[in-house]
């Protein structure tokens, strides 16, 4: 099927603004559409200051095709189990099941998603994500005022782990602690073997006392894991910001945990941007967090436009169905006037031709014996084996056949005889069968039953 050419765009809040990136996507690939950042004033109300600042018009003019944004790990509660099961309905049901438990507000409130990290044969690593609503509200208010509609919401934390993954930065350890500092989140994940095992948003540290309570959360994290786990002792913690940690903080942070610090530049990595728009590509099954109602909107939008081109088109052809179909009525009423005539006319014959074939039919099994009861008696006598047989009943129905009970001495004249009757040219079947030893006079008998069927005539059909 041809995939119809489109744009896609994803766009990341920053520390000042806003960012953005934006792809054509085409049958043979997709290419570069446009990508930029401006600065952007913040709003004070809640939603917007937090997730994404107040947009202009030019940047609303920029947010081309299907639109994804990034939402902060501070928003979500980011969860990874795993499951006894590769069945992607269990695994819902299962992700809704565990935020039912650990969640400290009702699923109503809740947009919920997962996506895999990994599987085996029997059993799914999942990351499980969910975000409260009046967030996700808030972040559609702030685009929908500039009439610009979200197709898709990611989780920032997620574009940055793509990014770092496909920029082949993480090291692949047992036990890897990474801390992503992007002025907006402060997040901490572990991993194991590539794999996140948990994805966590901290307080970024200001002082002294913040250096150590991020010590102590870095610890319970990995004591909280270790239970579940087994995993090794981190060789260091890489921390990921856009500016330079203080020398003095990062010594303190080595000390509290007794662990090597590694600092990198996050400004050597691609703009978050990149790695939402990269995943809304290259992940089919990723975390989705946009409202079902946000999905029924923009599909209604789009049907009310095709309605509103074709609506010509659709009157156009329909009224010519209509004349056509007026058309064949009439045409097809006449014929039907005709044949109902006819049919009148012929009552009378066909009336009569009913009436001789019945007396036909009377004549016919009068005259014909060759399957009389008679006849059918004499097969059945004709053809028993021998040995001590005995008939006990005999019914014989016209147009059917013949039903049989009786004794005999032993099972095998029995069969003997079934094997005989089954030969007969008068009988085309044998039916209901049955055998059964009895005690009758102080003899073991072996009574039998059996339906014999003759061919069905046309007539008698």
């Amino acid at each position: 099927m041809r995939i119809r050419e489109k744009i896609i765009t994803a766009a990341c809040r920053t520390a000042d603004g806003i960012e953005w990136t934006s792809l054509k996507i085409r049958q043979d690939g997709s290419e570069p559409a446009g990508k930029g950042s401006v600065s952007c004033p913040s709003e004070d109300n809640e939603g917007q200051s937090i997730n994404m600042p107040g947009l202009t018009d030019e940047v609303s003019e920029k947010l081309a095709g299907d639109l994804t944004v990034s939402i902060r790990t501070s928003e979500l509660l980011m969860r990874t189990a795993e499951f006894p099961s590769i069945d992607r309905e269990e695994i819902a049901g299962m992700v809704n099941f565990q935020f039912d438990k650990i969640s400290p507000f009702p699923l109503d409130q809740l947009a919920i998603s997962h996506e895999v990290l990994s599987s085996s044969e029997n059993s799914s690593m999942v990351l499980m994500v969910a975000a409260r609503h009046e967030c996700i509200d808030a972040i559609g208010e702030a685009f929908k005022y500039k009439g610009v509609y979200i197709h898709s919401i990611d989780a920032r934390i997620l574009g940055w782990f793509y990014l770092l993954q496909k920029g082949q930065h993480l090291a692949g350890e047992p036990c890897e602690v990474l801390i992503v500092d992007d002025g907006i989140d402060f997040s901490m994940t572990v991993l194991s073997d590539g794999i996140p095992l948990v994805f966590r948003s901290l307080s970024r540290p200001e002082d002294d006392a913040g250096i150590s309570e991020l010590a102590e959360e870095i610890d319970y994290t990995l004591t909280m894991l270790d239970s579940e786990h087994d995993l090794p002792d981190p060789q260091r913690i890489d921390i990921w910001s856009l500016t330079s940690a203080a020398p003095q903080q990062t010594d303190l942070l080595a000390e509290k945990t007794g662990v090597v610090i590694a600092h990198h530049d996050l400004n050597i990595l691609p703009p978050l941007s990149e790695g939402i728009i990269e995943r809304a590509i290259h992940k089919k099954a990723r975390i989705e967090l946009i409202p079902k109602e946000w999905i029924e909107h923009e599909r209604m939008q789009r049907l009310k436009k095709k309605f509103a081109v074709s609506s010509g088109i659709i009157g156009g052809i329909w009224l010519v169905a209509l004349l056509i179909f007026v058309g064949i009525y009439q045409s097809r009423a006449i014929a039907l006037a005709k044949v109902q005539e006819k049919e009148a006319s012929l009552a009378p014959q066909a009336q009569t031709a009913i009436e001789n074939r019945k007396k036909l039919k009377a004549l016919k099994n009068y005259a014909d014996r060759s399957d009389s009861a008679l006849e059918c008696l004499r097969e059945v006598t004709r053809l028993l084996p021998g040995g001590d047989i005995e008939f006990a009943s005999y019914n014989y129905t016209q147009g059917k056949g013949v039903s049989l009970r009786g004794t005999a001495e032993s099972d095998e004249i029995v069969y003997e005889y079934w094997e005989l009757l089954n030969d007969s040219g008068l009988f085309i079947d044998l039916k209901d069968q049955r055998i059964n030893n009895q005690v009758r006079q102080g003899e073991q008998r072996a009574v039998f039953s059996v339906n014999l069927v003759m061919p069905t005539t046309e007539d008698d059909k």
